[in-house]
């Protein structure tokens, strides 16, 4: 690991952790902030409002500073406002770096003149150019309505964005968007560094016991093969696509259950779908879990399921699937430029029957012992990355010379 020598103390702005909401931004938020304490660099997190916590405390050595007043769930500005006031009166004198999640310090950007040694980072889920591409693929009129907030952040993106030494994507998709009319107009390359998502394979790990205990909680016996998707209950995650692909396995076959794992607005929506595919009785609505609690769930499971038609970075689920040994089903425009694997099928989330065919090979896979993890999407290594390019980006700014002209971590 890089001995981190100059970056002593990371202010973090992030709109929403898992102390908010369930989600894949905010657990890779917060596993970043946690992996950075533990290699001894101090990290305070400006976020929003936490029910039932203080404005000010203190969660496995990070220091979180919640906004009072101001909701996890949408920019304004008001949080403008807080960020920047809260960060002037207690955080610029000891910010040897800024690192944005997301759009959370915009707000902040003003102060780049006045402290012009303190590297601004930003770190990428997505482009909003990339969000309206996802919402117009959903072929519907509130898709193309939700779009329009979009595209007025992209305005703002594009003002944003060349104003930060360094932009990391959390994938290869994110590293494309960025590359593509019109960021690419405003973004030199070399700012742009991939650093995948990470996920603690001594928490997310094969455990057949853990699994067993969450089938016989939910009255499923061990006979059973188990598609498991875990994700947010919107509609741009194609959990209605799984349920058209599911139904038409489960024609063929009355041994396979479905679990749906997760929360979110279209819950009652995709309960109705099951209904009316005939299928109610072999799919299981879990409600949201903790990521504490999300290995035993996956354990619980002989495949991934994750037909998202939203353009995203490597999901964080797929990614812990994967960890606890589970053969993954996932959209092909998550994985455009890798290689093909026995353990990851690519499908088209609108082909319901290739969708349904792909599930079939996936259940016919023995579930690895081992977990199937990348060493690339291992914790360890996600952090040396961000450490690396810390203390690369710090030392260049105390000597002067453009964060444009480092190379990107990884590509």
């Amino acid at each position: 690991m890089v001995a981190v020598r100059s970056v002593r103390h990371v202010v973090m702005p992030v709109r929403i952790l898992p102390h908010h909401d369930i989600g894949g931004m905010q657990a890779v938020a917060w596993d970043l902030a946690r992996a950075l304490v533990r290699a001894g660099v101090s990290v305070t997190v400006l976020t929003a409002a936490i029910p039932g916590r203080p404005a000010a405390f203190e969660e496995e050595g990070v220091r979180i500073r919640a906004l009072a007043g101001h909701s996890c769930r949408h920019y304004g500005f008001g949080w403008w406002t807080a960020t920047r006031r809260v960060f002037e009166a207690e955080l610029i004198e000891q910010c040897d770096l800024l690192f944005s999640v997301s759009a959370a310090g915009f707000g902040l950007l003003r102060f780049r003149e006045r402290i012009p040694q303190v590297p601004f980072v930003m770190q990428a889920h997505g482009t909003s150019m990339g969000e309206v591409i996802s919402r117009w693929r959903l072929r519907s009129v509130t898709g193309v309505l939700a779009s329009l907030r979009n595209i007025f952040w992209i305005f703002k993106d594009l003002r944003a964005y060349p104003r930060f030494d360094a932009i990391v994507a959390v994938g290869g998709p994110v590293a494309r968007d960025l590359a593509a009319w019109p960021t690419r107009g405003v973004v030199a390359p070399s700012r742009v560094h991939v650093i995948r998502n990470g996920i603690d394979t001594r928490h997310f790990r094969p455990d057949r016991d853990a699994g067993r205990a969450v089938r016989a909680a939910i009255g499923w016996s061990e006979d059973l093969k188990v598609v498991i998707c875990a994700s947010r209950l919107v509609r741009q995650k194609g959990i209605a696509l799984g349920l058209d692909a599911f139904a038409l396995l489960a024609q063929s076959r009355r041994d396979v259950r479905y679990l749906i794992v997760g929360q979110g607005p279209q819950w009652r929506a995709l309960r109705r779908l099951a209904l009316s595919l005939g299928i109610a009785d072999l799919v299981h609505f879990s409600g949201g879990v903790s990521r504490e609690a999300m290995p035993a769930w996956l354990n619980a499971a002989d495949a991934m399921l994750f037909t998202t038609t939203r353009i995203e970075g490597e999901p964080l689920n797929v990614l812990e699937a994967l960890a606890v040994g589970l053969p993954a089903v996932v959209s092909r425009h998550l994985y455009r430029d890798t290689p093909p694997s026995d353990r990851l099928l690519l499908v088209e989330p609108g082909e319901p029957a290739g969708v349904a065919a792909a599930l079939e090979r996936a259940l016919a896979i023995p579930r690895s012992n081992d977990g199937d993890l990348p060493r690339s999407h291992r914790a360890d290594a996600f952090i040396e990355q961000y450490l690396a390019l810390f203390e690369s980006l710090h030392q260049a700014s105390r000597c002067g010379t453009q964060s444009s002209t480092h190379s990107t971590i990884s590509r």
